[in-house]
């Protein structure tokens, strides 16, 4: 059991949902756009081999920009099962209760601050190469 009110569980059910809705609005739009511009669109009718570079860039952020927004909404859609399972704002590390205030803030959170600054410090050079 959590230790939230049901009116702060319903304004944060409220902020996912809405949050959720503009991510799909955008990331929709966004994969639209990868999908409707060429490369003679973003490079022009004759591309040199840095226009061509260039294009492949931003196609390539584009496409980055859209994956970025599925994985926003499948974290709010995550919480959002949390809410239904009276799990929102349970750490899944420690158990402990995450802060009210961090919960609005961040919505999808699912470690207490503690936990989290753990988690960073844990894992904060595992995509960083080592010798």
């Amino acid at each position: 059991m959590n230790g939230l009110t049901r009116s702060q569980i319903h304004h944060l059910e409220q902020l996912l949902l809405k949050q959720r809705q503009a991510l799909f609005e955008q990331a929709g739009a966004e994969r639209a756009l990868v999908h409707d511009q060429t490369l003679a669109d973003v490079a022009g009718e004759v591309p040199d081999t840095g226009d061509e570079s260039v294009a492949m860039l931003v196609s390539d952020l584009n496409e980055t920009m859209a994956e970025r927004h599925v994985e926003e909404i499948r974290a709010i859609d995550a919480a959002l099962d949390r809410i239904k399972q009276s799990e929102l704002g349970l750490c899944s590390d420690c158990g402990a209760q995450i802060a009210y205030a961090r919960l609005q803030a961040f919505p999808t959170a699912t470690r207490c601050t503690e936990c989290q600054g753990q988690h960073e410090r844990t894992y904060a050079h595992a995509r960083t190469p080592t010798l």
